[in-house]
């Protein structure tokens, strides 16, 4: 299925109102994890910052204490929906936020950049702590899980990722695991123009073969690869996507 984004349906014009879901989430997949990978399926993206005070006293305004802001803590919040996939296993990103979770030390950090989607001046990237508890646990709703990621670096304010021109973006892989010969689904952003056998790859070895459906949809034939890690990418004339986790089985 093509990827349907809310926000990129709306069209602009002076006067329209931002809305509270055009905020997107990036995770770097694993401990210093590599490629920046879209969070699909997170919602209720939250960045929270709270002021560290200096307390300065001075004697001219007879020992009244004034506050002085020397930096921030920051909490980001966020929901994940749990998708399965044809044996049963979560998403990707969904799995290695469980995995830091349950982990201790520096296993337990995980980089991400949150932003928003129409490329107002507003993006962050950070280390975070992360927790997880699981939500929605009655027998007719969807299964959520409610990560919590407490700043352990801030990286800084950077240039808001939506303005790096028309670069790919995957958003997801499905199935996210399979064999030589299967077809999947890339689904994404900014696909159209993709051309030539290096159009799409997994890990270093071009697709067997690919169709452009549309701008948010690629279908690939996998070639041979090796077992186990084989990241997909998308290569336009503009430039290459993120590298999006997929497992060669």
């Amino acid at each position: 299925m093509p990827n349907n984004d809310v926000w990129d349906a709306i069209v602009q014009q002076t006067g329209t109102p931002a809305q509270s879901f055009e905020f997107l989430l990036d995770l770097y997949i694993g401990v210093g994890g590599g490629s920046p990978t879209r969070f699909a399926d997170a919602s209720n993206v939250n960045p929270a910052f709270t002021a560290k005070n200096r307390v300065r006293q001075t004697y001219a305004a007879k020992g009244v204490e004034k506050a002085l802001k020397y930096g921030d803590n920051l909490v980001l919040t966020f929901d994940v929906e749990a998708v399965r996939d044809a044996n049963g296993l979560y998403q990707a990103v969904l799995q290695d936020m469980l995995d830091a979770s349950k982990a201790n030390g520096v296993n337990n950090i995980r980089r991400m950049r949150a932003y928003d989607a129409l490329g107002a001046s507003y993006a962050m990237d950070a280390d975070f702590s992360i927790s997880a508890t699981r939500t929605n646990t009655d027998w007719d709703s969807a299964a959520f899980f409610t990560i919590t990621a407490t700043m352990y670096v801030f990286r800084g304010w950077i240039a808001n990722p939506v303005l790096t021109g028309n670069v790919p973006i995957i958003d997801a892989v499905t199935p996210g695991t399979g064999g030589t010969g299967i077809t999947v689904y890339i689904e994404g952003e900014k696909f159209t123009g993709t051309t030539g056998a290096t159009g799409v790859k997994f890990a270093a070895t071009n697709a067997t073969s690919y169709v452009v459906v549309n701008d948010g949809l690629i279908t690939a034939v996998v070639p041979a690869v090796a077992l186990g890690s084989a990241p997909v990418t998308v290569t336009s004339p503009v430039g290459v996507s993120n590298a999006f986790p997929w497992i060669k089985i």
